[in-house]
């Protein structure tokens, strides 16, 4: 049996270089919306979870590069809309992750789906925070 291992990092950034699998989050949050438990049978509660964490993860790091991107905009260079669709939608996941409870109380179906929508959500605000920074030069 394989175990993981714990990994101290109080800075938060080892993870930061990995490439964001976009395509692969995008398709598994969209299979789990489409996951209905009163026409097909959902998967196994357990595969349910594993996917919530799963989505977790990607939001935190997703939030963390939305992040990242509006510190280093130049001011006034995104819309005041998108800049509070932004923070609206890191508020959100910061809520969602945060939770007094944790983010997985309740039907595991549900914060699965509740975790897809929000990375929808934050691609949107990546996508209209990322196409706002200048071109650089190359």
């Amino acid at each position: 049996m394989i175990h993981g291992s714990v990994v101290h990092d109080p800075t938060g950034s080892w993870d930061t270089k990995a490439p964001l699998d976009r395509d692969a989050h995008t398709a598994l949050a969209t299979a789990v919306l489409h996951w209905d438990q009163h026409t097909a049978p959902a998967p196994a509660p357990a595969d349910v979870e594993q996917t919530a964490l799963l989505l977790s993860g990607y939001l935190d790091r997703l939030a963390r590069e939305l992040h990242a991107a509006l510190e280093t905009l130049p001011h006034g260079q995104l819309p005041v809309r998108d800049h509070v669709a932004a923070e609206i939608a890191l508020s959100q996941v910061r809520r969602w992750l945060d939770g007094p409870s944790g983010a997985f109380q309740g039907e595991p179906l549900a914060q699965a789906q509740s975790a897809a929508r929000l990375v929808d959500t934050l691609h949107h605000a990546v996508d209209r925070t990322l196409g706002a920074h200048p071109p650089t030069a190359t």
